[in-house]
């Protein structure tokens, strides 16, 4: 049972997601056809990412906890993780423009961009040698750049806000993958974790060491920028596909 644990928890993340798809209202099912190129381009760049730090000893995949399936040196589980967390950040942003607020953060989006990249640029510089840290802090600093200066659209907000909503949940979920039983630390953990209770463990010396429960800090900016690359693609390609509509009626 322990070798499913991982394709448990992706399957567990996207089961509601996936059901509620073709509800009349928001009808995420509607928009695969955005969804799924947002996805895979996504997908893309973040799989020679995690070969690459796979490979490099900046975490890696207990065994024990997987069904035995590689692709690129990477566990069939991971390449599915990649799939199944966007499609329901994706599913809950389409939510949250049906039933959220109209503007969320109209007037402040920007300003809280600019904190954000602010505060990555600093921890990128501050942690040069911790590739981790600073990998992941430069690029979200990037993107937050291009939205910034090339895309300039006030639906960042709503990606704000739909990550806000998306803290628990993924919580729960890298909570489950770094360290199983994450309650029984305290909130703020400095403790090096058993990798033996880890479905996906970290090399601290690539990281800050700082635990939010089992969950690594940086991945809460990894999360970041894995749910706002997809919905960025997502509402690009919806655009397309709207735009279509319109021109073939």
């Amino acid at each position: 049972m322990e070798s499913f644990y991982y394709l448990l928890i992706n399957l567990g993340c996207i089961a509601l997601p996936f059901a509620f798809s073709f509800d009349s209202k928001v009808n995420f099912a509607s928009t695969w056809k955005a969804f799924l190129p947002a996805c895979f381009i996504t997908l893309t760049g973040f799989v020679i990412w995690d070969v690459a730090f796979t490979d490099l000893g900046i975490w890696g995949f207990n065994p024990e906890y997987l069904i035995g399936i590689d692709l690129l040196n990477l566990p069939i589980e991971e390449w599915m993780f990649f799939f199944c967390i966007p499609y329901a950040c994706a599913f809950t942003y389409a939510s949250v423009k049906v039933y959220g607020p109209k503007n969320p953060f109209q007037s402040s989006w920007k300003a809280i961009a600019y904190v954000l990249l602010s505060i990555c640029v600093f921890l990128a510089l501050m942690n040069f040698n911790n590739l981790y840290t600073a990998y992941t802090c430069l690029l979200t600093a990037l993107f937050l750049g291009f939205h910034i200066t090339i895309i300039r659209r006030p639906y960042f907000g709503r990606l704000l806000l739909t990550y806000l909503f998306l803290i628990v949940p993924f919580l729960i979920s890298n909570g489950l993958l770094t360290g199983l039983c994450f309650w029984e630390y305290p909130v703020f953990n400095w403790q090096v974790n058993d990798v033996a209770d880890q479905i996906v463990w970290y090399n601290n010396n690539e990281n800050l060491g700082l635990r939010i429960f089992s969950v690594p800090v940086e991945d809460f900016i990894y999360g970041f920028l894995l749910i706002s690359m997809n919905i960025t693609l997502y509402e690009y390609f919806l655009k397309r596909q709207y735009h279509k509509a319109a021109s073939i009626a």
